[in-house]
């Protein structure tokens, strides 16, 4: 089944563009709205089926279910949750949750019979098996940064986290770096071994050896970033050519250490970052960037596809990353 994602793959166009050519909007140049839909006639694409599916449902209500607030990747997938529910008429109902119990119990609550008709999950680390039995079939589910290679029960909208990781070392060996800190997730954060992966692949590629890379785990948050990062500098560690953080905001938590010992980006050393939120932008930060608000539009789409589903094959879309290079990097080794 092809999907909005595709057809921006297809044409090369943004969400907005493609996403004004299926509202009419008087907004788009006559060449554009025929490139989109040739492109959609050829994928076979029905942007309003969902639509059609959602007459007579109990709710017209997605549930979506996040672990915290920010200001950077979770808020530009809810821009896309949002979009994609504005265009089916459709409402959401958002909770957030901070440990496994509370996930536990909003997963319960939302897929409560007559409260939402199908849920958007993102992050999650309980087990398929653990969210079937709280679900108890109730509502579809659809996970995003998920392992679609693990889940067999649920559709899965995920990152090309391992690529994308591999494009960022690639960069950097480009620049002539040899000596690369990895600034890390969790380890047994999902997302974090991909990149993980990544790297690894990057240097293997290279014919580098990967044990050469110095890895500090850390927390996925600035002030993770900061508090690690000052150790390693406390520490006494030889100072890395080069810091490739696995989010924009352990990369800043890094600069900011860095600045605190008077280390300056990129004089004393170049920093990429993994997301290229808007703080990215704003902080000269070269990332890798994610189609934030693509991953959000698809994962609901999805979601809406499902309601009246009673039987399917779960399907996976992976969003693909790209490198953005700003002064953080523009130094040569």
């Amino acid at each position: 089944m092809a999907t909005l994602y595709d057809v921006c793959k297809k044409t090369g166009l943004s969400t907005a563009t493609v996403s004004r050519v299926i509202n009419e909007s008087t907004a788009v140049t006559e060449k554009t709205r025929k490139i989109v839909l040739d492109a959609m006639k050829e994928l076979d694409y029905h942007p309003n089926q969902a639509a059609r599916m959602l007459a007579g449902k109990k709710s017209d209500t997605i549930g979506v279910i996040f672990p915290e607030i920010d200001n950077g990747f979770y808020v530009q997938v809810l821009r896309g949750i949002d979009n994609a529910a504005k265009e089916a008429n459709l409402h959401l109902l958002t909770a957030f949750y901070h440990d496994k119990t509370g996930l536990k119990h909003t997963i319960q609550s939302l897929a409560a019979r007559g409260r939402t008709d199908s849920i958007v999950m993102i992050n999650n680390d309980l087990s398929d098996r653990q969210v079937k039995t709280l679900v108890n079939n109730a509502v579809p589910i659809v996970m995003i940064g998920h392992s679609a290679e693990t889940s067999a029960s649920f559709d899965v909208v995920g990152i090309d986290n391992t690529n994308g990781a591999a494009a960022a070392i690639t960069h950097l060996f480009k620049k002539g770096i040899s000596d690369i800190l990895l600034l890390t997730g969790p380890s047994d954060n999902f997302d974090s071994t991909q990149r993980l992966n990544g790297a690894k692949m990057a240097y293997e590629d290279a014919g580098k050896d990967f044990s050469e890379a110095t890895i500090l785990e850390s927390f996925f948050t600035y002030e993770g970033g900061i508090q690690h990062m000052t150790e390693f500098l406390d520490s006494g560690s030889p100072l890395p050519q080069a810091i490739f953080a696995f989010n924009d905001r352990m990369a800043l938590g890094a600069i900011e250490a860095l600045k605190a010992k008077g280390k300056t980006v990129p004089e004393d050393m170049l920093v990429v970052g993994f997301d290229d939120t808007e703080l990215a932008l704003y902080a000269g930060l070269t990332s890798i960037h994610v189609p934030m608000q693509d991953i959000g539009y698809e994962a609901t789409n999805l979601a809406i596809r499902r309601i009246d589903q009673k039987k399917y094959n779960p399907s996976t879309i992976t969003v693909t990353t790209s490198l953005t290079e700003r002064k953080s990097t523009e130094k040569s080794a």
